[in-house]
C-alpha cells in the first residue's frame, strides 16, 4: 500500500507542467550561475548573495508545488475517496509532503553542487538543502489554509513568496538588526550560507555574525518545525477530511 502510493503521489507530481519543470530548475540554476561565475558576470558579495538566493528558492519552489498539488487533491476529491481507504487522509498529506521534501532535499544540493558558488563539505550542504527543504511543508499547508481553489492557489503561493524579502534584506545586517527579518522561516538557511560565505573573512577577525554556521542550522530546523506545526494546525482546523 505505502509503496502503491508513493509512486501515485510521483505520477501526480509529473503530471502538472508546473512540477516538471521543478526537476530541471536546480539543474538549470546551477548551471547558469556556474557559467555567470567563470566569465565573470558575478562575483564576490554579488555572488555570495545569489548563492543564499539558491538556497531559499528551491525549498521555497517545491514548497509551492506540494502546496498545488494538495490543492487539485482537494478540487478532485481524492482526499474524500481516501476515507474509504485503510490509509488515513492525514498519513496520505504527510505522504505527499514527505515525498516533495525528499525532491526538494536532492533539488537543493544539486544546485549547490552544480552551481560551485561556494566551497562547502557534505554536512554543510546537506544541513542547509535539509533546512531549506523545510519550507516545503510550511508553504503546502499556507497556501491550503487560505486557498479553496486553484485561482486562490496561485494568490497564496505569491503571497507566501514575499517571504523571501526578509532574508535577502536581512543578508545586508550582520549586528542585531538582522533579527528584525528572523520572522520569516528561510532567515536561518540564509544566514548559515552567508556564514559560509564569510567565512574567511571571520576568520580573519574583518567580520563578525551573531551566531554560527551550526548555531543558525539548529535554531533553523526549531524555529521551522514550529511553522510547520502551526500551518498544519491551521490547515486541519479548517478542513475536516
Amino acid at each position: 500500500m505505502f509503496g502503491t502510493m508513493v509512486r501515485h503521489e510521483f505520477k501526480n507530481l509529473l503530471r502538472e507542467k508546473m512540477t516538471q519543470m521543478m526537476f530541471v530548475m536546480p539543474v538549470l540554476f546551477g548551471l547558469v550561475v556556474r557559467i555567470l561565475a567563470a566569465r565573470g558576470v558575478i562575483a564576490g558579495d554579488s555572488l555570495d548573495l545569489v548563492s543564499v538566493m539558491l538556497a531559499l528558492l528551491i525549498g521555497m519552489f517545491f514548497g509551492a508545488a506540494a502546496g498545488m498539488s494538495l490543492l487539485d487533491d482537494r478540487d478532485d476529491l481524492v482526499l474524500y475517496s481516501i476515507q474509504i481507504s485503510p490509509v488515513s487522509v492525514w498519513k496520505y498529506i504527510w505522504l505527499k509532503i514527505a515525498v516533495t521534501y525528499m525532491l526538494a532535499l536532492i533539488g537543493g544540493m544539486l544546485v549547490v553542487w552544480i552551481s560551485g558558488a561556494l566551497s562547502m563539505t557534505f554536512l554543510q550542504v546537506l544541513l542547509v538543502s535539509a533546512l531549506s527543504a523545510m519550507q516545503v511543508p510550511f508553504t503546502a499547508f499556507l497556501i491550503n489554509t487560505f486557498a479553496k481553489n486553484k485561482v486562490e492557489g496561485f494568490v497564496a503561493m505569491k503571497a507566501s513568496g514575499f517571504l523571501i524579502i526578509f532574508p535577502l534584506v536581512g543578508y545586508f545586517f550582520l549586528d542585531a538588526k538582522e533579527w528584525l527579518f528572523s520572522i520569516a522561516p528561510g532567515h536561518w538557511a540564509a544566514k548559515a550560507v552567508q556564514y559560509i560565505a564569510l567565512k574567511p573573512a571571520i576568520d580573519a577577525g574583518a567580520v563578525s555574525m551573531n551566531l554560527g554556521f551550526f548555531s543558525y542550522i539548529a535554531i533553523g530546523f526549531v524555529y521551522n518545525a514550529a511553522f510547520i506545526l502551526f500551518t498544519y494546525r491551521m490547515f486541519k482546523r479548517r478542513n475536516s477530511f
